[in-house]
């Protein structure tokens, strides 16, 4: 529920409602066919969500990479949000955050085998990579599924535990880009950042949610991973109970970082933390800071980020050589609960099968 207060809400509940309305309009016109929506005949999986940010869809497309990518030539289209180019472009041994935006950057340099590509218009995007030498056989939609002129012909939407979607309003007041009957379009569902011990009543969800009987639901949880060096170093062997621990500096561009600093808190003898804006460019003043607060901690000690922030990390020309020894990065594995990950790799190599 929004705990915003009551100025803040009386304030923005005017725009909050025009947006909302817009949205609806902008919706009906899609589904009333007044607006053009273009489908393909290979396999085109969309993964977003209902509201904006920290639902987990970057984790979640690179699940879905490492199961379909063994088998089938994949490309993965974004946006490229934040990044300082416009139009397609194809991602290679050159390409940064810069160009290509801090989440593509971070599945290409994880994925080179796989095909990266943005482009704020998906048709012309999809159109680009199917012209191709060997064009992919199948195609990851990230974050695009209020970007309706096209029709996937797979659709996962992403719910975060901690903030439901049915407890939230319309921008700029809340979170939703769209009304939550939006839902409707997706395929399925998975509801993310679950407590890894939650009991789950899959009912109260579906009937909250409004789920129709076909479409799937899922509860998945993250598994962070022991901190890499993103330049130099060895990663580290965490443990609970061996002293001494190190000092921790936490520092974040993203959403939500709760349970970053629950991961990290019990390895560390004492836990600081930085936070930035999502997606924050870091400038000389950041890294000049960022600096500053290190060198007040004792040894032993370290810097963790998180993937997405050091992907614009990575070329910074700010950072030093004293922090480059230091720095490291967590990443995220999607886990999905109840043993339901078995399931949902049946269901989307069901639809990649069935679709070729």
């Amino acid at each position: 529920m929004n705990q915003s207060p009551l100025w803040k809400r009386l304030l923005l509940y005017l725009p909050s409602q025009l947006f909302g309305g817009v949205s609806w309009l902008r919706n009906k016109a899609f589904d009333c066919h007044l607006l053009a929506a273009k489908q393909f005949d290979i396999p085109t999986i969309c993964i977003g969500n209902i509201s904006v940010g920290g639902t987990g869809k970057t984790p979640h497309t690179e699940y879905v990479i490492r199961l379909l990518s063994a088998e089938k030539r994949l490309a993965v289209l974004s946006r490229g949000y934040k990044r300082k180019t416009s139009g397609f472009v194809l991602a290679d041994s050159s390409a940064t955050a810069h160009t290509i935006g801090d989440e593509p950057f971070q599945m290409q340099h994880k994925f080179p085998e796989v095909t990266v590509a943005v482009d704020e218009k998906r048709v012309h995007g999809i159109e680009q990579l199917l012209t191709l030498p060997a064009p992919p056989e199948v195609i990851l939609l990230d974050d695009a599924f209020q970007h309706r002129h096209v029709t996937p012909s797979f659709s996962v939407v992403l719910v975060d535990y901690n903030r439901p979607i049915f407890n939230d309003t319309y921008l700029p007041l809340g979170r939703l880009r769209e009304s939550t009957q939006g839902i409707n379009r997706a395929h399925c569902v998975i509801v993310t950042k679950c407590p890894p011990s939650v009991k789950i009543d899959e009912t109260t969800w579906r009937k909250a949610l409004q789920l129709s009987p076909n479409q799937a639901l899922f509860f998945s949880t993250f598994a962070y991973e022991a901190p890499k060096p993103l330049f130099i170093g060895k990663p580290l062997i965490w443990e609970t109970e061996v002293p001494p621990k190190p000092h921790v500096l936490v520092i974040t561009g993203i959403v939500s970082a709760t349970g970053l600093y629950n991961y990290v808190t019990p390895f560390a003898d004492t836990l600081h933390t930085l936070s930035f804006g999502d997606h924050h460019d870091f400038t000389k003043t950041d890294l000049d800071t960022i600096q500053k607060e290190f060198d007040r901690l004792p040894e032993p000690k370290l810097i963790i980020t998180t993937e997405k922030d050091a992907s614009r990390l990575l070329h910074n020309p700010f950072v030093s050589d004293a922090m480059k020894s230091s720095l490291y990065t967590v990443g995220i594995q999607v886990e999905f609960l109840k043993n339901q990950g078995t399931e949902f790799d049946k269901l989307l190599l069901n639809h990649v099968n069935h679709r070729a």
